[in-house]
């Protein structure tokens, strides 16, 4: 083997050249067959490297290519999850935005602002959404009360109404629109129409009843004091004779008292809102025990002396009398004594009440006392006045009474007949400076035929005397 630096021959096992130092590579001889096979296997080993680098880049690829799908495929996720979130959401202020809460906040708000066709927009909606829910219907009422839709307004409450016959709410709001219109019969009609205790008793200024009667028609063997009543406040008119009232007709205002016989009584009802109740109607048949008719001492005609009207008094009875021909009453004037028959004409009418309180027959007297003396009466009124200066009692002629303001009045009504001598009857009144008219006490009595003055008195039955005057 030699040198491959300087050619020099070597000896086998030598690392170096003793000639020039080169070191020796010992490279074995190989058999063409074995380099092949050796060339085969390193190509073999060669190409196993490459496949394997291009299936580990493949490897490596397809795992950066599965990362990417992973993270697009995560990516994609969570966008679709945020999209469903936020549909989610969406949804679900959507369904809340057309909740029927949140139409009638978004109502009350808009009725807050006065925008009032927005508030009935979201009230109408409310409403379809809750069709039983009268508070909302009553607020979409308002609504259309505030936006001027009256007409609308009207609809919505009668719906209410027609729903729930007792709500007041919708009363309320129904009879504001017709006062509003001084319409009161139709508040009247409204309320009538409720058929409802409750509505009735609310709104019972509205409505006119007719009067309520405190005895039921029929058969009476007593005096009845009727009265008559309504359910508020106002007037009642009415009548005894079966004829129709209307306004022109007795107004009510004490007790009726129907007395013997057959008695029809209508009646109808004003309230303070003009509004008139039906006519009602009760007969009553009154059979009572009539008291006796009074008897009288006189009876009518024209007379020229004095003369005493007297009358004899039924027992256990009162009788009652009238001057001016009117039909006596408890209420008229009280018989208790005779009466001095009048100068003049006059018609006295005479009554008898028993101890239950019924009336006899009213029994009539007229009388004509054309008094006939020596002596005429404006005689006799100034001779009572000179005696009466002289006296002191007045101090002249006008009657002035001395210490006092006012003056003396002689009245002389009759005349009567004592101890068959006939005398003007003469009854002082003191008259003050308002014109008021009091009966003294005192009496006189002035002879028609010679003017002798005395003064009068009167026993305990009504019957006169003359005293010294």
């Amino acid at each position: 083997m030699k040198c491959e630096s300087c050619g020099y021959e070597l000896e086998e096992d030598k690392l170096y050249c003793p000639k020039c130092g080169y070191e020796i590579h010992m490279v074995p001889d190989f058999d063409p067959e074995i380099e092949e096979k050796i060339t085969g296997a390193l190509e073999g080993i060669t190409n196993h490297l490459i496949e394997s680098e291009k299936k580990e880049e493949k490897e490596a690829q397809r795992e950066k290519k599965e990362k990417q799908e992973i993270k697009i495929s995560f990516i994609s996720t969570m966008i679709a999850v945020i999209l469903i979130i936020m549909l989610a959401v969406g949804l679900l202020l959507s369904n809340h935005m057309g909740t029927m809460e949140a139409r009638v906040d978004r109502a009350r708000k808009a009725a807050s602002e006065k925008n009032y066709p927005k508030a009935i927009e979201n009230m109408l909606k409310a409403v379809e959404m809750d069709n039983s829910n009268m508070e909302l219907k009553y607020a979409l009422g308002e609504y259309h009360l505030l936006d001027g839709q009256t007409s609308k307004a009207i609809a919505v409450f009668q719906e209410i109404i027609a729903a729930d016959g007792e709500n007041e709410e919708a009363y309320r709001g129904l009879i504001g629109i017709y006062e509003k219109a001084e319409d009161y019969e139709a508040v009247n009609q409204l309320v009538l129409s409720s058929h409802s205790d409750k509505i009735i008793n609310t709104f019972t200024k509205y409505i006119a009843n007719p009067p309520e009667f405190n005895y039921e028609q029929g058969t009476y063997d007593t005096i009845l004091r009727l009265k008559l009543s309504a359910n508020t406040s106002g007037k009642v008119y009415y009548t005894l004779d079966g004829s129709e009232p209307d306004e022109r007709s007795q107004v009510y205002t004490n007790p009726i008292v129907l007395d013997d016989g057959i008695c029809t009584v209508r009646a109808f009802f004003i309230n303070d809102y003009g509004i008139r109740s039906e006519t009602a109607v009760q007969i009553y048949q009154i059979h009572l025990n009539k008291a006796h008719e009074p008897e009288i001492s006189l009876d009518s005609g024209n007379y020229t002396q004095p003369q005493m009207i007297t009358v004899t008094v039924p027992k256990g009875e009162s009788v009652y009398y009238t001057i001016d021909g009117s039909v006596p009453t408890m209420d008229s004037i009280s018989y208790n004594n005779p009466i001095a028959l009048p100068m003049g004409d006059s018609t006295y009418c005479f009554i008898s009440y028993n101890e239950d309180g019924v009336a006899s027959g009213v029994v009539q007297r007229q009388y004509k006392f054309d008094f006939q003396a020596v002596l005429d009466l404006p005689s006799a009124v100034n001779l009572l006045i000179v005696g009466l200066m002289q006296k002191g009692i007045i101090t002249d002629i006008n009657c002035s009474v001395p210490d006092r303001n006012g003056r003396n009045l002689y009245v002389c009504s009759s005349a009567i007949s004592i101890n068959q001598r006939s005398y003007y009857l003469m009854v002082e009144y003191y008259k003050d400076l308002t014109g008021v008219d009091t009966r003294t006490g005192n009496m006189y009595c002035v002879d028609a035929e010679n003017g002798a003055l005395f003064k009068a008195a009167v026993d305990k039955d009504g019957y006169y005397s003359v005293v010294s005057f």
